[in-house]
């Protein structure tokens, strides 16, 4: 990775204890695990990140050996299992070494360049079973940043692509892995046409900066936000505004969407 992505992913608010411990991130930890299969013994996380997924699993499936894979030193240092460092483009393990490998939120990543050579390189390490998860219907631009500096404006968790269960459940189809089991994850009750009412009484905040670095310029702000894969967040309102929309939010319409999906792909044959 270039210099700007490095220290992109070497900044310690994505990483410390406490991130990715909400309520909604720890059910996602959950659903996960209860779809390991239970003839896994060994597992690779491959861009385990603070290992929030590892650790868990050390504890609720401890007959598994787990071992952690990511290229962020930072990350790394808060994984509690055998780790080392590494790009999922080049894992560096033998081929089937691995009865499960898993890869969650990691692939809505990687760049078109290198995806399909990531994809293959997560088949080959496997000796059964893939486990992936990937947010679910995302608007890249729904949860939009703009740097202040040179005023790109990109996806603040820097994802790149969009899954529906179409295109989720056939990711490894030319790799020979299909997918025997999907789920719908982290539930959330929402107003319909949401996204449109955000954008015609809060403007604004798809332009606030949120990210500890611009990966175009490398502009970088004191004190940069803590950000979560979970993006469910609502905007602060002033107490008059609050009044005004809060009166159509007692009549209007909600409906249930999923903000992650999560897969257990097998090996063909």
């Amino acid at each position: 990775m270039d210099n700007l992505e490095k220290r992109y992913y070497e900044a310690s608010q994505f990483w410390s204890d406490g991130v990715l411990d909400d309520k909604e991130n720890k059910e996602r930890i959950e659903v996960t695990i209860g779809i390991i299969p239970p003839d896994v013994q060994s597992l690779l996380d491959a861009g385990c990140g603070n290992g929030v997924f590892l650790n868990t699993l050390l504890k609720s499936r401890p007959a598994i050996q787990g071992r952690g894979f990511d290229r962020s030193e930072e990350a790394l240092k808060y994984v509690n299992v055998p780790k080392s460092i590494g790009d999922v483009t080049d894992i560096q393990f033998g081929d089937q070494q691995f009865d499960c490998v898993s890869c969650l939120e990691v692939i809505e990543h990687i760049p078109l360049t290198t995806y399909k050579k990531a994809l293959s390189e997560l088949a080959r390490v496997s000796k059964k079973y893939l486990l992936i998860s990937v947010p679910y219907n995302e608007d890249l631009m729904d949860d939009s940043t703009q740097c202040p500096s040179c005023k790109s404006v990109f996806n603040a968790n820097l994802h790149l692509r969009s899954y529906n269960e179409r295109n989720f459940i056939h990711s490894f189809d030319e790799f020979g892995f299909e997918c025997s089991k999907h789920v719908l994850a982290g539930p959330k009750r929402i107003y319909r046409f949401h996204k449109e009412y955000k954008k015609l009484f809060y403007p604004t905040q798809f332009k606030n900066w949120r990210s500890p670095l611009c990966p175009i310029c490398g502009y970088q702000a004191e004190n940069s936000p803590i950000r979560s894969m979970n993006t469910n967040t609502q905007p602060v309102h002033s107490s008059f505004k609050s009044v005004i929309t809060g009166i159509p939010k007692m009549i209007w319409p909600k409906e249930t969407k999923y903000y992650w999906i999560i897969g257990l792909f097998e090996r063909k044959n």
